[in-house]
Order: C-alpha cells, then structure tokens, then sequence
C-alpha cells in the first residue's frame, strides 16, 4: 500500500521572558575550583519513557523541574550544574571528583602525577615545553602534543607553556569497557565513556600543575585546553567540565562536539548520535539513536557549560561527516548565552574550508591568536568578535528563537505543503530472498526480513532476489528524507543497503533500535516525477516494516506527534455535542508540539493556575497579567475560546492575606463583598472579549457532615452572599458568558445533596448561575456511573447546565491517602508500581472506563455544555505529584503526545455515533 500526503509548515508564536543579566565587569573569566556548583542538589532525571520530545535545541536557562527558568547569571551556577548532570547522566557517565590522594612531581622537564583509589594507582605523565624566563607563564594543555593540532608557534612566540595530554593513559581510543586503566580506579564506573574519563585525566594534570606550583612555574588563572577532531571534542568536554580552564579551542570537534545532535539528524552523511563511537559514551546513550528529540540537553548546552569563560570554536565544511552546519546552529544558539550575560566576545566560531583535517590555515589563525592573546595574556583590547562561516543560506533561528527571542518558528506541520510518501514494505516488490513475517507490533501485522544466513556487509548483493524494490512519484524539485520504521535489536542486525533510481548503493549501518522504531536511511534532492528506492540485504537479523519518505525533515514521528499523520481529531468527533476542551498551564503553550496538539484536538482551554486570585491578584494594589495575557493571546491568535478559572477559591489556604484582613483585623462583610466585586470587575473586564465561560465560584462546599458551605473567610463573614454577589458581578461584567459554579464530588450522594440545596439558594437568591462544574478527577474503577446519572438528572429539573471541567482517571489510586488519619502516606510515599509503564490490564481497564463515561456524556449531552480534560499528556499531570510524587498515566496522550488506545476507543465511540 503507497499513500500520498502533503502537509505544511505552520511558525507558531509563542513568548518567553528574555533579560540581560550581570554586566561584563561582574562576570568571573575564571574560577579557582573545578566545579563550583557542586554544592546544587542534583536534579530529578527522569527514565527513558518518562522523558518529553522536545524538537527544537532545549533552553539552556530552563530548570529541569520545569519550574521555570532565569537568566540571572547569579542562577547560572546552579543551572550550570543540571546540565552537567544531564549530560553524565544520558551521555557520558559520571566524571570522578578530585581523589583525596593525588601526588605529583616535576623532575627532568615532565610532571608526573599519581592518582590512587581503592587501593590502585593511575600515572599521568607529561613533558612540559617550558619558556625561557622565571614565569609564571600561562599554558596549554594540548591533546596527543603540547599544542594538540594548533601550530606550536603560537603558543611558543607568547611564551606560553605547552604540556601534552597523554589520553591513552587513562582510557584508549577504542576502549574496552572494565579494561582500562581508569577502571582500575574506579571498578563501580565501568560504563563511564571516554569523554567523562578523559576530562578527568587533563583534570588532574591541572591539580598536578597545583601541586608543584613552587616548581613548575604555571599561571592556572591562564590555562587552556585544545585538540582537534575526536581531541576536539575532548576538549570541549573538558573546558566544560573543569571551570579553572580560562580557555578552550575545540578544533573541528563534529558530531559529539559542537554539533547538535538533533540538527545533525536533518542532515546527510554525518555523524549522528546513532553513528557515533560507542567507546566515547555510555551504551545507554544510544537508546536515543532514533529519538534524538527525547534527549534532555543538546551540545548548544555542552558548550555553553564553558560560560562565562572563554571558548573558540573551529570547523571544516569540507568533510561532510564533521556535520559543520550542525555545528553553525549549535554554535548561533550557545552564543545567546554569552550574549545573555554581556559577554559575548568570549565565545567565537570560526568556519573555514579548502585546508586538510586538522591542519589549521593562515586565514584561521588570527582568530585564534586573538582568543589566545586576550584570555591567556589579558590583552583585553584584542577583538575576539568572531563568528565567521560560509552557511549564509542555513536557517538556524528556528532553532533556538522561542527561548532567545521569545517567539518561535520552528518548523510545526498542519495539512497544507509537505509531501509524503507511506508505503508498507510487505506490499512492495521483494526478491525471493526476503520473507513475510507477523508480527502484531509491526505496522498492517507484517514485516520483511532476509533469510537467515544472507548476510553482504562488503557490498550489496547482486540481482533482483536481494532487493526490494519501492517506485514512488513526487511532484516538485526539493530535498526529500528517507525514513524506515525497523527493528534492528544488535549492532550486528542494524543496517540494509540502499539507492535511488541508477545510483550507487550505500550503506545504511548503525540503525539499532528498541522494538519498532523510526530511524532515518537518507536525504536526496529529487525533482518532481517517478523514482525507486532500491534496498538489499546487508545484515540478516535486520526488520524492515514501513518506508516514509518526505520533505519534512523531522520525518514521520514528528508528523504524528503533531496529528498530522492521523486524520483522527478529538474536537472532529465531538462534533456539535458539547466544546470539548483541555486545562493547561500558560507554560505548555509556549511548546510547538503542545500547541499542534492543542490546535488539532481542543476548543476550548483553561489556564491552569495563573488566573487563580493567588496568581494573578497577589496583592491588593498589585497585579500580574503577564501569563494570563499571554494565555488569552495564544487563544485569540489560535481562534480558540478560553474559561475564565476561577474567580473566587472559597478555600483559606487558597486565599492570598490581603483579601482576608482589614486593618489587621478580619476583613468586614462590606470590605470582602467590596473586595469580590472589584477583582471580578478587572479580571473579567479585561478577557471577555475571549473567554466565553467563567469558574466563578471554586469549591464552596464542605466535605464535612457540618454545613452545607466549606469554612472559610467567605462563609465565616457573608455566609452565602459571596456567592451571590460573585455570580451577579461576573454577569455585569460578561452579559454573555457561561457562568459556572465549580466543585468536586457534587455527585457522590451527601455531597450532592449540598450541591442541590446551594444551587436552589443561590437561584432563589437572583445568583444568574448557569452551569455546575463537575471537576470529573475520576479514580481507576471508580464506578459512579448511577450517581453520575443521578446527579445530571436532577440538574436538568433545576435547569441547570453541566460542565465537565477538569476530567482525568487515576490509575494509581490515590484514596488511602486519607484513609485512617493518614496511616499509610509513609507506604504510599515510595509506591510507584507504572513508573515502567501501564501493564495492558490497566490500559485496558482505563479505556473501558473513559468510553463508559463518554458514552454518559454522549447520552446527556443536551445538559453537558463542555468536557474538558485536566492537562494535555500524561508527563503533564498534576497527578504525578498529588498527593504524592510517581509516576500516573491518566490522560488520552502518553508523555511523546501520541494517542493511547483509551484515545482511540473514545475517538471511535464519538466518531461512530457523531452528530
């Protein structure tokens, strides 16, 4: 089967706070420790499947909690060091601190220094070229030669010390893991890769260079580390990692050095993550080889761990595989940090080709004589503004400008311009020596794979037994992305060859994945009319399932995440039955991803949190708009409607001071009703015109046998006229809107009868209230389907409307909570049993449980103005914290934003009775 879709690019708008921090004079061009944020707590690392995609290069100023995000550089340390922690965590493995027995001598011109741990002793020895003179002098600290692949006379011609770092005796070029000698050290870190173990060995030449200070003379306020090609990625990992280096030139570093992993996927014959040296990093790493997106930090961040100290960056687009423009995006992104703090002359590119690898030409030299110059011999009146490249037509913005600028582009798909092409291999011509298998994982429950034993990995096979052959059709002159979705479980079962039309064959190697997954083959510039992918065996344990081939580059999971690739929408099969909506927080609009998903599915959003009183009326005489209008904004740009939520929270712990108290007494009736009125008068005043419902009164109600109203400063003082004179002022101020009275559990039987009595006073009372809000936080085999039906009745005798306002199922219960004052919250405290993931039972149950409240709501729709649910993925909700941090899974999107089947299952009910 071959399917034809064309879609487009849509730039989304979004805002971000962006400021300028300290100025240049207060920000340190050295520090005298190591790591000078390893007081910081570690930050919480979330698994695999825990992780979000996030597409564009993430913000290097964001805290990993998501709480937010600072640009202060009096925050840069602690941020500085959750990226370091990311970057061990998911990439290198932990660098070893500073051993507490560490010795050095400097005899006969080499410093040699002896490092012992657990009862073993590693050497490092280096013969230090020392300039004539008393010193001290600055140096450098050169990978392989005292000036790693730099020309010596630079260094030599300043009087600048040159030691060689010998890399190999700590770990070898190609290691083998549990055999080096780091290992002996260290027998518990045998995972680490070379570029933890690495930096750690030019780490303890510097404590070395400390130790026989009196000897050697070395300015360390003047120290910087250099190498070229894989050493240049060892020294932009070790300027990154050890803050006493002033400097670091990382010299035609590529993939794994400057270059973003995720930009590199969007290029050609590179060196992606997936084909990167397995000895460099740790193995799990590579479990992100075809989902680069899922990655937590990117090497913008890599490099930017070297701020506020001084960092040149050198590249040669004459090699393909070094990934240059890759490296060109990552550097424009990294530099908004240096840009941020005032800075910005202490970070500079320099891309220049026609010079063989590693071998610096004269028009590169003075670029780097300058960083020398200014930052090992403060001659602070040398211009080091450089950013020199030859990639005038690579757009690199998108990349980064939602967190530099505020807005933005990157590139989000809707059904306009994109071209694809989506063919079921299976279904393709294949020679007889592929076979047909099942398997209920793979796309359509088939796939290909060779015999076994059909093994090529020197050339491709000849004849048509060997291939498969693809014909496809475009219809214009661009560049396409070739993506196969495959399951290759080894790196001896992870490649295929493959060509277009009358090409060579190339090899497709390094595809390892986890199960079925997506991965990129190739990119090929086409013109518009008919083509054929050509694929031969290479490897015989390789699975072969689907081939996607488009002009986006992020390929076909990136389509899907954005409902492009399906044309099931959630609001589509609702049709005209109620709004269908979903609560968010003013921070996931700013995500691309989140917006598509929001745009293609949803009416109608909520703002989580910012509109609360608490957030946006902190003070009596103080406001803060700023979330909610960029909540309304992103509403109005996306011709979406809004609920105002919440007004009024009849909960003293909800309720800021200022509107409790009066002159240090409680508040007066005439002063809190005042109080309401004008605060409903603002807030409503200033978004009508985009909300079109209102939680006016959130949660009055007691959970107790004692009352029908929740005690508080509300109750205790007006009785139930706050909620009169709330209801009547939200009217004045919004003739229109839907005005809500929002609440938990109004259909359990006690507290429904509360519900009824308030709504019937409240009407009595001239209260114009036209909806209750049922807040739906439903738990796993929760069964209130009667109830829930009880209570819709009994509203429609009232003529009062239901609104669904905050709907989610648990499915790790959180009831015993509460249960028996508190008793198991110890318990409960480390209960994480889905943390892994929900069993099938579970999924199923929880999918049996959404389409049996949906078709309730499908059968009293005439009464349900709205359903909405209460945030958007499962990696979102607020049940991952409440009432106590695990893992929860209760929405219709896992954290990747893909449908779970309780999604499809509600589609289906929907769609297949839709009105």
């Amino acid at each position: 089967m071959i399917r034809n879709i064309k879609i487009g690019f849509l730039s989304l708008m979004l805002v971000a706070v962006v400021t300028v921090a300290s100025p240049a004079q207060d920000v340190p061009l050295v520090y005298d420790t190591e790591h000078s944020g390893a007081e910081f707590a570690a930050p919480v690392l979330p698994t695999y499947d825990q992780l979000p995609i996030v597409r564009p290069l993430p913000d290097p100023f964001a805290w990993s909690d998501g709480s937010g995000r600072s640009t202060e550089f009096n925050d840069w340390s602690r941020r500085r060091s959750e990226i370091k922690a990311e970057i061990e965590h998911y990439g290198i493995g932990k660098k070893p601190p500073r051993p507490d027995d560490i010795a050095a001598t400097f005899d006969d011109g080499t410093l040699t220094v002896t490092v012992t741990e657990n009862g073993e002793t590693l050497t490092l020895t280096a013969k230090v070229n020392l300039p004539e003179g008393d010193g001290p002098f600055p140096a450098v600290i050169g990978v392989g030669f005292g000036s790693g692949s730099l020309p010596p006379g630079i260094f030599a011609s300043r009087k600048i010390a040159m030691i060689p770092f010998n890399f190999a005796q700590v770990m070898s070029h190609t290691q083998k893991r549990g055999q080096e000698p780091i290992n002996r050290l260290y027998p518990d870190q045998i995972s680490i890769g070379a570029y933890s173990a690495w930096p750690w060995g030019i780490s303890r030449i510097i404590d070395g260079l400390e130790l026989v200070e009196d000897e050697l003379p070395i300015d360390r306020k003047h120290l910087a580390v250099t190498g070229c090609s894989f050493a240049g990625k060892m020294a932009l990992f070790a300027g990154a990692l050890d803050e006493r280096i002033a400097l670091t030139i990382a010299q035609e570093s590529g993939g794994g050095g400057a270059a973003a992993w995720r930009v590199s996927e969007t290029l050609g014959n590179v060196e992606t993550l997936g084909k990167t040296s397995r000895a460099w990093f740790t193995e799990d790493m590579f479990r992100f080889s075809n989902s680069v997106e899922k990655l937590p930090y990117d090497h913008h961040e890599l490099m930017a761990m070297i701020a506020p100290r001084a960092l040149l960056v050198l590249g040669n687009p004459d090699y393909e595989w070094l990934a240059d423009p890759s490296g060109y995006v990552s550097c424009r992104a990294a530099h908004q940090v240096w840009k941020t703090f005032g800075i910005p002359d202490r970070f500079g590119f320099s891309i220049v080709g026609n010079h063989p690898h590693c071998r610096l030409p004269e028009n590169q030299r003075p670029e780097v004589e300058a960083f020398v110059d200014k930052f090992l011999l403060d001659k602070m009146d040398v211009d080091t503004s450089v950013t020199k490249h030859p990639f005038e037509d690579v757009e690199h913005e998108f990349w980064y400008d939602g967190w530099s600028t505020g807005t933005s582009t990157f590139p989000m798909p809707d059904a306009t311009d994109v071209e694809s092409i989506d063919v079921e291999v299976e279904s393709a011509k294949h020679g007889s020596d592929w076979r047909v298998h099942s398997d209920p994982q793979a796309s359509g429950g088939n796939y290909l794979t060779v015999r076994s034993g059909q093994n090529s990995p020197q050339a491709a096979p000849a004849g048509e037994s060997a291939a498969v052959s693809i014909p496809f059709t475009v219809t214009r002159d661009a560049r396409y992305y070739v993506f196969a979705r495959v399951n290759c479980p080894s790196p001896d079962d992870d490649s295929f060859w493959i060509k277009i039309d009358d090409g060579a064959f190339t090899a497709a190697n390094g595809l390892g994945t986890t199960g079925w997954e997506w991965t990129k083959l190739a990119d090929v510039s086409l013109e518009s009319g008919d083509h054929t992918l050509t694929m031969a065996y290479r490897e015989d344990g390789a699975l072969l399932d689907r081939i996607f081939i488009t002009t986006y580059p992020l390929g076909p999971t990136a389509l899907e995440t954005a409902g492009v690739a399906s044309e099931k929408s959630l609001k589509a099969a609702v049709g005209d039955r109620f709004k269908i909506g979903v609560g968010v927080s003013h921070q996931v609009i700013r995500d691309p991803e989140d917006a598509a998903l929001i745009r293609r599915h949803f009416q109608i959003l909520t703002p989580e949190n910012c509109m609360k009183p608490q957030g946006i009326h902190p003070e009596e005489d103080r406001w803060e708009f700023g979330p909610t209008d960029q909540f309304a904004d992103f509403v109005r740009k996306n011709d979406l409607e809004m609920v105002g939520h919440c007004l009024v929270w009849a909960k003293d712990d909800r309720t800021d001071p200022w509107m409790m108290e009066e002159a240090g007494q409680p508040v007066s009736r005439e002063k809190l009703l005042q109080r309401i009125e004008s605060h409903i008068h603002t807030v409503v005043g200033r978004y009508a015109d985009v909300a079109t419902m209102w939680d006016v009164v959130n949660e009055a109600i007691g959970d107790s046998d004692a009352g029908m109203l929740r005690d508080s400063v509300y109750s205790r003082t007006t009785g139930i006229d706050f909620i009169v004179t709330a209801f009547k002022a939200a009217r004045a101020a919004d003739p229109d809107a839907l005005l809500i009275y929002n609440d938990y559990n109004g259909h359990k039987p006690d507290k429904r009868t509360k519900l009824l009595e308030l709504l019937t006073k409240l009407k009595a009372a001239g209260a114009p209230v036209d909806a209750y809000g049922m807040q739906g936080h439903f738990e796993l085999g929760d069964n209130s389907l009667a109830e829930l039906r009880e209570t819709f009745d009994a509203l429609r005798e009232l003529e009062i409307q239901v609104v669904v306002s905050e709907l989610d199922i648990d499915v790790v219960k959180r009831g015993r909570w509460w249960a028996e004052g508190g008793k198991y919250r110890d318990e409960l405290g480390s209960y994480d049993p889905y943390k892994d993931g929900m069993p099938p039972e579970i999924q199923q149950q929880m999918t049996d449980q959404y389409v049996e409240l949906f078709t309730l709501f499908d059968e009293y729709s005439d009464v349900i103005a709205r359903v909405s649910f209460w945030n958007l993925h499962d990696g979102q909700s607020w049940l991952n914290d409440f009432p106590w941090k695990r893992v929860n899974h209760p929405l219709l999107f896992d954290r990747d934003r893909r449908p779970k089947p309780a999604f499809h299952a509600v589609y289906d009910l929907l769609a297949g009775s839709k009105r």
